[in-house]
């Protein structure tokens, strides 16, 4: 068990599953935004010069300028976005799920069974290719997201999900959640929701 996970673990709580990020999904999405950027930056440098606009004034650049401040950003996008994921690892317990995160320090997301709303299981192209799944976690939390721009900028509200992204035996998860969730809601109505939502049945199943 990783030592800073159970730092964490609270007394009496159990680890019912852990798992990583897909790898194969990773290096996937890596080669495409490697692809997008090298290939963008190769029209940019066959450019001899780019015309444009700075405030109301005519400008222009050399494109092999342009081509290499486009590669260099977005090596550093793509690479930081593929180790922040390499080092990212989720954890249900017993009592909640967590998300440990962070390439310099570490941080920890903690959603407890009590604060999730549903759960369902989500399915891409890469998903299918590599036999695995994201499960978006609601617990009520909403987000604003604008699209447009000037005037013509729209806003609108939507779930903002906490996620299990591209982990293997998506649908078991899946249903560990709906089991622990509808444990809970018949606890509540019979008087009992202090109890442990850990149905044992599936610890040896996720």
């Amino acid at each position: 068990m990783d030592q800073e996970i159970a730092n964490v673990l609270e007394p009496n709580e159990k680890i019912i599953w852990q798992d990583k990020i897909n790898r194969k999904v990773m290096t996937f999405y890596l080669g495409i935004s490697l692809i997008i950027t090298i290939g963008i930056s190769i029209i940019l440098f066959s450019q001899e010069t780019i015309n444009y606009t700075s405030n109301n004034v005519p400008k222009t650049i050399s494109g092999s300028t342009v081509g290499l401040i486009v590669l260099i950003i977005g090596l550093i996008i793509s690479f930081l976005v593929f180790f922040s994921n390499y080092v990212k690892i989720y954890v249900i317990t017993n009592k909640r799920v967590l998300i440990k995160s962070g390439l310099i320090g570490t941080d920890f997301n903690s959603i407890y069974f009590t604060q999730i709303r549903t759960a369902n299981v989500n399915v891409g192209l890469a998903d299918k290719i590599f036999s695995v799944g994201t499960i978006n976690i609601d617990t009520g939390r909403i987000e604003t997201v604008s699209s447009g721009n000037g005037n013509n900028t729209q806003n609108r509200i939507q779930t903002a999900y906490d996620k299990l992204l591209h982990i293997s035996k998506p649908y078991e998860v899946y249903k560990y959640f709906q089991t622990t969730l509808t444990n809970r809601e018949e606890s509540l109505y019979s008087g009992r929701a202090d109890r442990e939502n850990s149905p044992t049945a599936y610890q040896n199943k996720v």
